[in-house]
């Protein structure tokens, strides 16, 4: 597999917090607010740095440092 970068991701949390805020999806309250807060880290990165996400559901810059995890 691939590579992904914060471009992949930022697409589809971008339209995933748009779908939230149209009421298109009705998820809950925590998801809602990790996918607020996810878009707005992931605009601070450049597009093309690398992503990695874990089998735990975190995700981590090129470098290692820990951004976000997935609510379960």
């Amino acid at each position: 597999m691939k590579n992904l970068d914060v471009r992949h991701y930022l697409d589809i949390y971008m339209t995933r917090k748009e779908m939230h805020e149209k009421g298109i999806t009705h998820p809950s309250e925590q998801y809602r607010k990790f996918t607020k807060d996810f878009v707005e880290k992931l605009q601070t990165y450049s597009l093309d740095e690398e992503i990695i996400l874990d089998k735990n559901g975190s995700f981590f810059d090129s470098k290692g440092n820990f951004i976000m995890k997935i609510p379960y």
